[in-house]
């Protein structure tokens, strides 16, 4: 018995409630392990301006690029494409290429290997059998046959990955929570930003440019104590 949504039924709410679901910190994929390199900023005595500086760079030309554009292509390939076909395929080998920190790549791909096993089990006919699965391949592939509006899409899963950042600070640096709030408040219009561009033009945003980020998600897996994977 298929589980999605049918035509008419609740008319938006329900996609949008599978939205708000994929997306909730409570969904068990385990994304509260991984830092992205903030662990290493806070090890070397960062707090509020580094991770301020941390989420403009990623919104700037990171993840705000990188993800959302790999999320949004796949959500558009997603229906006329069957499961593993291309461009879904090379969608994941492009973004494979992407991410260069193999902490940061292995990260992406255990996210979406694990937000998989999940849908497999509560809606089957939204996974997409895709190798490698990253995290963007997967959600972008799942909101599409879940009828998932992609604009909707890309602002939901901007601000997971804002959250993400935000929640690991909150664990390793001097960070207050109204603080990280604050800070939230004010990337917003970027965020809008970062999602409008990769829907204008989304092949031109499959890249990255993060050199310093980069460098400290490597250094991660070298310190003394860790709280993160990586």
């Amino acid at each position: 018995m298929t589980r999605l949504c049918p035509a008419g039924f609740g008319g938006q709410a329900v996609p949008l409630l599978r939205l708000l679901q994929l997306f909730d910190s409570q969904f068990p994929v385990g994304a509260f392990a991984h830092s992205g390199g903030v662990e290493t900023y806070a090890a070397l005595g960062g707090g509020l301006a580094e991770l301020r500086d941390i989420l403009e760079a990623q919104v700037a030309l990171g993840w705000g690029r990188s993800d959302l554009a790999a999320a949004y292509l796949t959500w558009r390939a997603a229906h006329h494409t069957k499961n593993g076909d291309s461009p879904l395929f090379s969608y994941g080998q492009r973004l494979d290429a992407v991410k260069v920190v193999p902490a940061v790549r292995n990260a992406s791909i255990g996210l979406g290997r694990r937000t998989l096993e999940l849908l497999r089990r509560l809606y089957p006919e939204a996974a997409v059998e895709i190798d490698p699965p990253h995290h963007a391949i997967v959600v972008g592939a799942a909101a599409a046959r879940l009828g998932i509006d992609a604009r909707d899409l890309l602002l939901a899963y901007a601000q997971s990955l804002a959250m993400g950042t935000l929640a690991a600070a909150l664990r390793c640096m001097p960070v207050a929570p109204a603080q990280a709030q604050a800070l939230l408040a004010d990337l917003h219009p970027e965020l809008a930003r970062a999602v409008e561009r990769v829907l204008e033009d989304p092949e031109a945003c499959l890249f990255t440019c993060t050199p310093a980020l980069d460098l400290r998600s490597h250094q991660q897996a070298s310190l003394r104590t860790r709280l993160f994977q990586s």
